[in-house]
């Protein structure tokens, strides 16, 4: 509107904070990166849409990178005769997540304030990273108008099957940040969880880092995250699962429950399948490069030779990157395939393009040091763990036995065996050099075998596991939960 009525120069970082963002005077845009994440949101989301539904539109909206002046500009549709031929082809996906948090308005404390705003605008972004799920543009006003009905305006308005909601604290100094996850088909509380955040030196508001990586690891990851557990269950419960979700559903089912053959081709079978119908599905190419990664791994035939599974995964992981360039996952599908065809210097490239996509998605990360592993590259794929998890226990060096597609699941033997009881509980020694004798021979499955047995018949494993299986919470819990969760404050 500002533009349209010549005062696009009225359009500032400032005034953005202080207008639309709702930050107070005080507010400086050298401290706070909140009106550039935003605006950079915007332009993936034009992008998007002049891409998909508005490719035939007649005008355009353009922010240019470095301002927040859009620009008008009148199509040349006539060199995208295609887009006009029929409807938008669906591209596989995960679910799709609604955010909310409290009312910023509401809070006096200005430190508080500030968190919350900044929640609202950085963590869409942080997880739309993730690309395996799909993040529902949140409407400003949503606690002025649907705080009492949160989970039927999550999927009536939005389509989400989660709804993520958030609530910001003050502890003492410290700022505390509890999340809950709510089905909003079931109505079942998925997952809770709370972290404590320390304000940063130069400022009121704490680094939000921790909580990101805490949240994409812990619930989002593919590997082991509550709501891709829960996801995956529920679509196989019901018995039909839509076709841009099969392929998500299936590698979920073959990372998290069980890496059995019979799941992993059910996985393979459905990459082959999306892929060989839309050509043009990024995630589709990036999953199926991964399901070559495993079997060449695990060395699964698959009615080829290693050669032809190595070229086959090169292309998948290419026309992932072609599609989707910025995706972290496709690098780092690329690096592991450019490290078993011996280019090692390029895979050393990919792995750094990768962290840096988004270095705060550890799933990432272990995917690429499992990987490392299996080749073969010890050195390598153990600098690698000790950057992610800023491991520095050299007792008894138990990540150079990364216990492959195990590891990758769960991550439980690393864990435990950097110290020296657990280790002990683990096998000791013992165990450590038939893991390692595993590992250096190249027989994951044995691998795989030793640590199922030594981490399963831990005293408390079978706690563990029985809490995963349960989500934490009683049938009980969850309505109680939900129901306390969406009344009107």
């Amino acid at each position: 509107m500002e533009t349209l009525q010549e005062r696009g120069d009225r359009i500032t970082q400032y005034g953005i904070a202080i207008e639309a963002l709702g930050k107070s005077a005080d507010y400086n845009p050298t401290e706070s990166p909140a009106v550039r994440v935003e605006a950079g949101r915007v332009r993936k989301l034009l992008d998007e849409y002049y891409a998909t539904e508005g490719s035939s539109s007649s005008y355009r909206i353009e922010l240019p990178t470095g301002g927040y002046t859009p620009n008008f500009k009148q199509a040349d549709t006539s060199q995208l005769p295609w887009r006009r031929l029929g409807a938008k082809r669906v591209q596989s996906t995960g679910p799709k997540i609604y955010i909310a948090s409290q009312n910023p308005i509401s809070i006096r404390h200005d430190g508080l304030r500030s968190l919350v705003y900044d929640l609202r605008s950085t963590l869409p972004v942080m997880l739309g990273k993730l690309r395996t799920i799909q993040i529902a543009l949140t409407d400003p006003g949503h606690y002025t108008r649907h705080a009492s009905n949160a989970l039927e305006y999550a999927w009536q308005h939005h389509q989400a099957e989660f709804l993520l909601q958030s609530e910001a604290s003050l502890s003492g100094k410290n700022f505390n940040v509890r999340y809950v996850l709510i089905h909003t088909l079931s109505r079942e509380v998925v997952w809770s969880g709370d972290i404590a955040l320390q304000p940063r030196h130069d400022a009121q508001t704490p680094t939000l880092d921790p909580m990101y990586q805490w949240l994409m690891t812990e619930v989002f990851s593919l590997h082991q995250g509550a709501a891709m557990t829960f996801w995956s269950r529920y679509w196989h419960k019901r018995g039909q699962i839509p076709s841009h979700y099969q392929i998500l559903v299936e590698h979920i089912r073959f990372i998290q429950e069980s890496f059995s053959e019979v799941h992993f081709r059910d996985f393979w079978i459905a990459c082959e399948k999306r892929t060989r119908h839309y050509n043009d599905d990024s995630l589709a190419h990036l999953h199926y490069a991964m399901a070559c990664f495993y079997a060449y791994m695990l060395k699964v035939d698959m009615g080829m030779t290693r050669m032809d599974l190595e070229d086959l995964w090169q292309r998948q992981a290419l026309s992932s990157l072609e599609l989707n360039p910025g995706n972290a996952l496709a690098h780092a599908a690329f690096a592991l395939n450019c490290y078993a065809r011996g280019e090692v210097e390029l895979c050393n490239v990919e792995i750094q393009t990768a962290r840096n996509a988004n270095p705060l998605d550890i799933y990432c990360g272990r995917f690429m040091a499992v990987g490392l592993c299996a080749l073969g590259s010890w050195e390598s794929s153990f600098a690698l763990l000790k950057t992610i998890f800023g491991y520095n226990s050299s007792y008894p060096d138990p990540l150079r036995t990364v216990p492959c597609l195990y590891y990758f699941r769960r991550s439980h033997y690393s864990q435990l065996a950097v110290q020296e009881n657990s280790f002990n509980d683990l096998g000791g020694w013992n165990q450590f050099g038939k893991l390692v004798k595993h590992c250096q021979s190249g027989h994951c499955q044995g691998c795989l075998r030793e640590l199922s047995h030594a981490v399963d018949f831990l005293p408390n494993a079978s706690t563990e596991t029985n809490k995963s299986d349960s989500l934490l919470w009683t049938a009980k819990e969850n309505v109680a939960l939900a129901k306390k969760l969406i009344q009107v404050k």
